[in-house]
């Protein structure tokens, strides 16, 4: 009887998968059970689908992140060559400016230095350059920019050099009026102001507005013929021997970051 039991389930399991197999009766039985069943498998499954979500959504942030952070590092790196592609540029441009001034040089031997430091109280107008000594740099050479004279070097060490710009009331140079002539010797003015005055012109003398003064031979300090200033105020003051005039230096400092430094005269 217990094989009966045992027995009789097999072979009805048997005879249905042949006759599914040969004719495929149970195709639609089978479609209908698992459509049934359907929900039941979607409620089993939900917990690791929804594992595998948070997951996968843990692993994009953090990937997402990550790839940001490598884009902003390569953004940065780009930013940096770019800057220093454009300040090489403008460096270049002005050393050219620097070696094509308008007033051309007059000798062949010079040097090119770099301003490392500005120096402008009422009463010291100075700027230090990064050659010095060991660049054959000397006391006395005359420094210039690409408009015109800058100053004179009044200290050296083997890696520095300190110059004296024309607007320091220390700082004398002969000068004459490119129109006429007309000679006399500028000055620094004490105060903030990046000015000249011109000592010992002649009353009556013809000094107009705009009038350029270049540096002179005179005392054999300057080398003959480099812009010095351009004059912006003319007048005789009551009980005073001499004009009253008044330069703007052609070669500003706020913008300077090279100059030339003339070898010896």
């Amino acid at each position: 009887m217990n094989f009966l039991k045992i027995f009789t389930p097999i072979t009805i399991a048997i005879f249905l998968i042949i006759f599914d197999y040969k004719f495929s009766y149970l195709n639609n039985l089978r479609q209908s059970v698992a459509t049934l069943i359907s929900p039941i498998y979607m409620v089993v499954s939900l917990p690791e689908k929804l594992y595998t979500w948070i997951n996968e959504q843990g692993t994009s942030k953090e990937q997402l992140l990550n790839d940001n952070q490598s884009l902003n590092n390569e953004l940065l790196k780009l930013k940096v060559k770019l800057q220093h592609r454009d300040a090489l540029a403008l460096e270049n441009k002005k050393l050219n400016t620097l070696l094509e001034s308008s007033y051309g040089l007059q000798q062949a031997s010079f040097t090119v230095a770099r301003i490392e430091s500005v120096s402008r109280s009422r009463l010291k107008k100075q700027i230090v350059i990064n050659k010095g000594g060991n660049d054959n740099l000397k006391v006395g050479q005359v420094a210039l920019g690409a408009n015109g004279v800058l100053g004179q070097i009044t200290q050296t060490t083997p890696t520095n050099a300190s110059i004296l710009i024309v607007s320091d009331p220390t700082q004398y140079i002969p000068i004459k009026n490119v129109r006429n002539g007309v000679q006399g010797m500028s000055q620094g003015i004490a105060e903030d102001k990046h000015q000249l005055l011109v000592r010992f012109i002649e009353p009556e003398s013809d000094i107009k507005i705009d009038d350029i003064f270049v540096s002179s031979a005179l005392g054999s300090k300057f080398p003959n013929g480099y812009p010095v200033g351009r004059v912006t105020d003319v007048e005789q003051r009551k009980n005073e021997s001499f004009m009253h005039v008044t330069l703007e230096p052609m070669q500003q400092i706020y913008d300077l970051e090279f100059v030339i430094i003339l070898d010896a005269l």
